[in-house]
């Protein structure tokens, strides 16, 4: 005679190991992991010609899936990228931090290049940031200093 095997527990233990994965797959909301997108309407073209105490006009648009919280727009200049400290009245840097909200935001901003700074080629950055901490940079627009 074959000694008969009861199924209970391993049926138990199957539908506690079902429910568990149902209950913690379906309970939460997937984490936003999309990044913002950044659309750069000025400078339009990748590369912008100026001169020293000059007006610039940037301007992009930046959007989410869920929810924006802000955007940094920096001009610094791009030799080397060493980053190095040139003369207090020859350096240049650029840098603003803008809160947003929603899922769609412009920015708008007018600056004043200082009539003093060096000559040379700088760099654009533009980059965002969502509430769920994902990161966007829209590299780099190339922007070439000169005298008048």
């Amino acid at each position: 005679m074959i000694p008969s095997i009861s199924l209970f527990p391993l049926r138990t233990a199957l539908a506690v190991v079902f429910s568990s994965v149902l209950l913690f797959s379906c309970g939460k909301e997937d984490a936003d992991q999309e990044k913002p997108l950044i659309t750069v309407l000025k400078p339009a073209s990748d590369h912008a010609d100026a001169h020293p105490g000059d007006s610039l006009e940037l301007s992009a648009s930046f959007s989410d899936n869920k929810e924006l919280l802000n955007a940094r727009i920096e001009i610094h200049s791009a030799d080397g990228h060493s980053h190095r400290l040139l003369s207090p009245s020859s350096t240049w840097e650029w840098v603003k931090v803008y809160p947003l909200s929603g899922t769609n935001a412009p920015i708008n901003e007018i600056i004043v290049i200082p009539a003093s700074i060096d000559t040379g080629e700088y760099h654009i950055i533009f980059e965002a940031t969502d509430k769920s901490g994902n990161q966007a940079v829209e590299v780099i627009k190339e922007l070439h200093i000169e005298e008048h």
